[in-house]
């Protein structure tokens, strides 16, 4: 009987062999041929450079820093069984304008070559390439008198205990400049809320330098904010401090004065233009040049009411216009835009998107108005509040090494605006 059963177990399987029943598990695998590249990436002090492939066209997806040299290959994604020239971990000299990159098919027959290919900023830093920025008209120009638009992060008030003091480091900076791409930044230094200057003026001063000399350090700009909504309160303290950044600062072409953050409801005939002038005067005893910066009222919206009586003192100043895409819109662009025509020059030391969410016309409106009238902006804030323009989570460090996990979803949205700027 075993000797029976076994008979048939061995015809069925030879049926089963010649009819190809088993020809998938007797006949050996076939190897593809394809070499498709369908994912690689590159990073630089933990900053990632993405690519986009098109073809056999890898092209990274920013301008490399003018100082790198090198990137190291971070991810990589390639045909089932294809191997590539370079892996995971490798570094790639920067020495050309375009890298090849050879990817061999499973057969080990089949092969493509890639070509990675990428720009590079043309400038060592932003300043050096714009240098001491002036007034000219109704427009902000660098050295060469062209018109300068520039777009960076505006860090939160920098008072004692409410926390976004923490990023006003160095570290921050250089990631904003290499990751982000911010060609500006904004210290704003808290005045008359609790443990602001007034309360606790030598740890906020000590914040503001931290940050404006790390932005002289990385060659970007940097805006150093009386973040005050009362300034014309304490006209003696404002010019008693801008003195002293006057002294220290003035042989930087790096620096721009922002005198008054946000005025409210106040004058600017008889309130905000007397105190500007004073606090003007006191800086151009040590700064002759550095461009000046000044609020307008309502909360640095009412351009329209500094264009009808500019100040006259100072040829170096322009004036403050501050938007929030969920408040802003229509109105006040074409308030602004007949306030640049009838001669005003606008810097937007201070915006904000919507707000957890990347989809925002709003603010997209918004930026394509900053590049029609090649204006100067700064995203508000650098901090990780639980506020809706918060750019990073709670869990973010305070080193900046920031991942894409740790943005929120409006420093997503302004990390993509500033990258592209």
């Amino acid at each position: 009987m075993k000797y029976w059963l076994l008979t048939v177990l061995i015809s069925n399987y030879l049926l089963l062999a010649c009819s190809g029943g088993l020809k998938d598990e007797i006949e050996p695998n076939v190897l593809s041929s394809s070499t498709e590249l369908s994912l690689f990436s590159l990073e630089y002090k933990q900053s990632v450079f993405n690519t986009s492939i098109d073809g056999n066209t890898v092209r990274i997806d920013r301008p490399i820093p003018w100082v790198v040299e090198e990137l190291y290959v971070s991810a990589l994604i390639l045909s089932k069984g294809a191997k590539a020239s370079v892996k995971i971990g490798d570094a790639l000299r920067l020495e050309d304008s375009s890298i090849e990159i050879e990817v061999t098919a499973e057969d080990g027959v089949t092969t493509q070559t890639y070509s990675l290919t990428f720009e590079r900023y043309d400038y060592q830093s932003i300043v050096e390439k714009h240098g001491r920025l002036q007034v000219e008209g109704n427009k902000i120009v660098g050295k060469h008198g062209q018109a300068v638009s520039l777009a960076g992060n505006s860090f939160f008030w920098s008072n004692e205990g409410w926390g976004g003091n923490r990023f006003y480091n160095a570290s921050v900076v250089s990631w904003l400049k290499l990751d982000w791409g911010a060609t500006i930044v904004r210290a704003a230094m808290g005045v008359d809320e609790w443990g602001g200057y007034l309360e606790k003026q030598a740890a906020n001063k000590t914040n503001v330098k931290k940050l404006v000399d790390a932005a002289i350090e990385e060659g970007l700009y940097v805006i150093i904010d009386w973040h005050s909504h009362h300034a014309e309160d304490y006209p003696d303290d404002a010019v008693a401090f801008f003195k002293e950044m006057a002294q220290a600062y003035a042989d930087y072409d790096n620096i721009i004065y922002e005198i008054y953050n946000e005025p409210l409801d106040v004058s600017w005939d008889d309130v905000i233009k007397p105190y500007a002038e004073k606090v003007i005067a006191a800086i151009r005893e040590f700064d002759k040049d550095n461009l000046i910066v000044v609020g307008t009222p309502e909360w640095s919206q009412r351009v329209d009411l500094a264009a009808q009586n500019p100040i006259t003192s100072d040829s170096n100043v322009a004036y403050v216009m501050h938007f929030y895409s969920v408040h802003h819109t229509q109105w006040l662009r074409d308030r602004t835009t007949a306030a640049i025509a009838a001669g005003l020059p606008i810097i937007v030391t201070e915006w904000g998107c919507l707000g957890y969410t990347q989809n925002d016309p709003e603010t997209m409106k918004w930026m394509e108005w900053c590049k029609e009238n090649q204006i100067i902006h700064c995203n508000w804030a650098v901090n990780d509040k639980e506020e809706e323009w918060s750019i990073v989570k709670q869990e973010a460090p305070v080193n900046g090494v920031w991942s894409e996990q740790v943005l929120t979803q409006s420093g997503k949205l302004a990390r993509s605006i500033i990258r592209t700027w």
